[in-house]
């Protein structure tokens, strides 16, 4: 047997498994014969005898047993005693149960992860603020921001997108990005594209009386300042 051919045949151990069986209630020595059962639930549904899971350890027999009671009481191992295709009464165990747990496992750590990317994505517009203003934002200021995402549900980019607007406007100041802000969601504005529109709207030359001008959209008033 080649080393390739070793290679192409793994036993497949999720990475999330192996960081967290401790939340499981799993020691190291439950975590072997686990993957020894996961291994043979792969073969066959019937429940390997004690001397196989044995092999290979430095486990007795009491010990493997006590193991399996131990997931059994964990609530990651069912085993049913059934007939088989030969009439004779056969125990099989069910593992779908400790699927269910890595499944639990699984949502919880992308829950998190999503937490996580959530907190870096508001610590770097916090920043962007920061940098905009040339200074440490206020108290004030901060609840404003928090309230845009908390209460008005304005994404992140979108909010990006209205402070970037006030800098092209050189308006910086939250109020102006607040009507910013509410003027969008009056026209239903959801993605960078659409504030893109919007803005391009306001901002687009118009004629009068023959003579071009590019008016500049006054988002504290919600008027143009043509129509002063």
């Amino acid at each position: 047997m080649n080393i390739e051919f070793l290679k192409s045949r793994p036993v497949i151990i999720h990475k999330e498994l192996l960081e967290h069986y401790n939340e499981f209630g799993l020691t190291e020595t439950d975590l072997v014969i686990l993957i020894k059962l996961i291994y043979a639930s792969e073969i066959s549904k019937k429940q390997p005898t004690v001397e196989s899971l044995q092999q290979g350890t430095t486990l007795d027999s009491r010990a493997i047993t006590s193991i399996i009671q131990n997931l059994i009481q964990l609530d990651l191992l069912d085993l049913n005693v059934s007939k088989d295709e030969e009439g004779k009464f056969t125990e099989y165990m069910n593992l779908d149960k400790f699927y269910e747990k890595l499944n639990e496992l699984f949502e919880q750590l992308n829950v998190k992860e999503a937490s996580n990317q959530d907190k870096i994505a508001f610590q770097t517009l916090f920043q962007q603020f920061e940098q905009a203003f040339g200074r440490p934002l206020s108290p004030f200021e901060i609840e404003t921001l928090n309230q845009w995402i908390d209460y008005d549900q304005h994404s992140l980019n979108i909010i990006q997108a209205a402070l970037d607007e006030a800098m092209m406007q050189s308006k910086m100041s939250f109020k102006y990005i607040d009507r910013i802000l509410l003027n969008w969601k009056k026209n239903n504005v959801e993605t960078i594209e659409d504030s893109k529109k919007v803005s391009h709207q306001f901002h687009k030359p118009q004629m009068k009386h023959n003579v071009k001008k590019v008016p500049k959209f006054d988002w504290l008033n919600g008027e143009n300042s043509n129509d002063k």
